[in-house]
């Protein structure tokens, strides 16, 4: 599965690890099951980790998962940090996922270091 779920105890922040090539039903089904565990523990800060995710989805599909996500999540005061590698193959799909999270009033921003990416989410 190229995609893993954390539920940090350590602070109340989801993450979830994309890694290789991921399609659009494993990119629905990661974040279908990211809303499910939101919802259960009441949370509302992610961390997207695609330092790993080499693509396999296209702008279109990432278009349509933030609508998807509009119409799913219980709170539009989410907050994700998504984590990028300096010559991520994913980057363009990762800047296109903040415009098009931006234009639907979700708070992403992008990052190039997992601390940084916490800090803002905390903050």
């Amino acid at each position: 599965m190229p995609w893993s779920i954390t539920l940090h105890s350590d602070h109340p922040v989801i993450e979830t690890r994309y890694s290789g090539l991921l399609s659009q039903s494993e990119l629905y089904q990661a974040v279908s099951e990211t809303i499910t565990l939101a919802r259960e523990h009441e949370r509302v800060l992610f961390l997207a980790d695609c330092s790993l995710l080499d693509g396999g989805h296209s702008f279109t599909d990432l278009f349509f998962l933030a609508d998807f996500i509009l119409a799913e999540a219980t709170s539009h005061t989410l907050k994700e940090a998504v984590l990028v590698a300096g010559s991520s193959v994913s980057s363009d799909h990762v800047e296109f996922w903040e415009t098009t999270c931006f234009n639907r009033g979700f708070n992403v921003k992008i990052f190039h270091d997992r601390q940084r990416a916490i800090e803002w989410l905390l903050d």
